[in-house]
């Protein structure tokens, strides 16, 4: 070889030594940063995919060659998604996280080699099985498992997705919408049905069960199967916790905090007097949720012991009704909702709801107060618990007198034990959750009007009810007293009300006042064959997301469904957030106008 292309060669060694080695790091720096960039895009690509065909596998009725199809799919997807994560720890730059922040991944591998292992040696006995149960159970966990990696990768990258804005409002809505139509597409899924629905009965009941209503234009029982039922309660269980808070519960499981500015936004969501107690007060609110729907769920499996039921339908109904009463969401999966002569009477089992739908009712920040291990916080609620603990029982009897009142004759028309347990069950539920004992379409007018006050109240701030909440009817009536009294200044106990939470309570009551006029007129305009009374009734349960029903729902033209839907929406994100989210900020500018007085009554 000539002296010249020697010389060359080694130049050109030299070259990619320099460009390979010297700059190694330069070019790994790079690739990290790409990789974190574009990671969370990939994943959250795989998992779409993955999701896609868990819908595609249950919502369809495939026979065996279309399921194997679907394992080919699903194989192919399960690898890359192995491969995206293996390169992503290989690379991790902070190796101190690793255990802390990819647990999930590392399951995830565990799991994948643990899936490959059971496809080599033991699916092949399942090519002659005719139910191909097998292959269904494979599909499904293969999906699964792929759908809680990308779950855990955007939980881990939620703010590039979730926290894009300061505005919590708008998070809010946009989550709930979201919701909404992703369970209409899945209430429309033909595995989903026993009979077809048209999209504007899936639309309403997905938006009932989102808002936690309860309203439907037909009987659940009767026309979605075991998966239709297993979509509705996932839909009130997210939307009885919220789809933000849900999203920043599993981040916060994984990740040892949060950001400033997301905990401002918890704070915010939670209703925090403290940043830095926010997140842990997230954290309580989901472990004490579950861990009351898992009481009352064992709680109902006993009570209904005595049912038809097989064990594993007695396990499904028990925890459906469980999530539903703490949710406030008032589903029934009986034939016959809780009128049916086994549960109108039945103390054990109606106890055990009324209290689910009180603890549910009273508010995420009582609740969590009132568990909390600090003797302090056992003797000294804040106001806001002691309000909403307060008034609630004020209610409850208030409501059962009025009851008892109005429908005098119905209810000595039965022994006094079945009486008072009803009447109670009544006004417990009729102010959030939707259960019914007795057909409402038999009581008296009075009794309606009593509903329907208890309905407009609701429940307290921050919790699943709706209505215009038990503090706002408080503040607003301590705040007439103070006016007619000449004072200024709104004082319960030995706090003073802010200027700002009476305003906000002023702005809700209007606000509320204009939506049941305009909406009730628009309502009785589009059903001119329905009775007034029956309407009004409906309007009411809507907007306090209650979900009684006097019989009219299914009846509702296409136009009264998507009206209710509307108002069961703003009843759930509340006429507050609402007019925040359709209004502006302005400055305050420190000037006024001459003063003129107006003759008003």
């Amino acid at each position: 070889m000539p002296d010249k292309q020697k010389i060359r060669l080694l130049k050109l060694v030299l070259t990619i030594y320099k460009v390979v080695v010297e700059q190694r790091n330069v070019w790994i720096n790079n690739l990290q940063n790409w990789l974190e960039k574009h990671n969370p895009k990939i994943e959250l690509l795989l998992g779409i995919a993955a999701l896609s065909t868990l819908i595609y596998t249950q919502g369809f009725s495939l026979n065996k060659a279309e399921l194997v199809e679907v394992v080919k799919y699903d194989r192919w997807i399960a690898t890359t998604y192995a491969i995206v994560i293996l390169i992503k720890l290989f690379f991790l730059k902070d190796k101190k996280i690793f255990i802390k922040e990819n647990a999930i991944n590392l399951l995830f591998i565990f799991s994948i080699l643990v899936i490959l292992v059971v496809r080599v040696f033991f699916m092949d006995n399942y090519q002659e099985d005719n139910e191909h149960w097998g292959w269904s159970t494979y599909i499904v966990v293969v999906q699964v498992i792929m759908i809680v990696a990308s779950l855990d990768s955007l939980a881990n990258n939620r703010s590039t997705w979730l926290f894009f804005t300061a505005n919590s409002t708008s998070m809010i809505v946009g989550s709930l919408l979201f919701i909404i139509v992703m369970g209409t597409g899945l209430l429309m899924l033909p595995e989903a049905t026993l009979q077809p629905i048209n999209w504007v009965d899936a639309l309403f009941t997905s938006t009932s069960a989102v808002c936690v209503t309860g309203l439907a234009p037909f009987n659940i029982s009767e026309v979605f199967t075991f998966k239709g039922q297993l979509i509705l309660m996932f839909l009130f269980q997210i939307g009885g916790l919220g789809i933000v808070t849900l999203t920043t519960f599993i981040a916060l499981t994984i990740q040892k905090g949060v950001k400033i500015r997301e905990e401002f936004m918890i704070q915010d969501m939670v209703e925090s007097d403290s940043i830095s107690s926010s997140a842990d007060i997230l954290k309580k609110i989901f472990y004490i949720t579950f861990t009351i729907e898992l009481i009352g769920a064992v709680a109902l499996y006993i009570a209904w012991g005595d049912l038809n039921l097989s064990n594993t339908d007695r396990i499904f109904v028990s925890i459906f009704h469980s999530i539903s009463a703490f949710c406030n969401a008032g589903f029934s999966n009986f034939p016959n909702g809780l009128q049916g002569n086994e549960f109108s009477t039945d103390w054990f089992s109606g106890t055990i709801i009324m209290l689910l739908i009180i603890v549910g009712g009273i508010g995420f920040k009582t609740y969590s107060q009132v568990f909390k291990r600090k003797e302090k916080f056992k003797r000294n609620l804040c106001l806001q618990s002691r309000i909403s603990i307060n008034v609630t029982i004020f209610l409850i009897f208030f409501g059962a007198i009025g009851l008892y009142i109005t429908d005098f004759n119905l209810w000595n028309s039965q022994p006094a034990s079945d009486s008072i347990f009803q009447i109670f069950f009544t006004s417990i539920t009729c102010r959030t959750a939707g259960f019914s004992v007795v057909e409402v379409g038999d009581l008296s007018v009075g009794s309606i009007m009593m509903m329907i006050m208890l309905m407009y109240i609701g429940g307290a701030p921050n919790s699943t009810a709706g209505g215009i909440k038990v503090t706002t009817a408080y503040i607003l009536l301590k705040y007439l007293k103070a006016q007619i009294t000449g004072h200024n200044h709104v004082h319960i106990g030995w706090n003073t009300i802010e200027e700002s939470s009476i305003r906000r309570a002023v702005i809700v009551f209007m606000m509320s006042i204009l939506l049941s006029f305009f909406g009730l007129f628009l309502l009785v305009i589009a059903e001119p064959l329905l009775e007034t009374e029956d309407l009004f009734f409906e309007f009411f349960s809507a907007m306090g997301t209650a979900g009684l029903s006097r019989g009219i729902t299914a009846e509702l033209s296409m136009f009264g469904k998507l009206l209710i839907a509307l108002i069961m929406f703003s009843g759930k994100i509340g006429l507050f957030t609402l007019v925040s989210l359709l209004g502006e900020n302005h400055d305050n500018f420190k000037y006024r106008y001459p003063e003129t007085s107006i003759l008003v009554g």
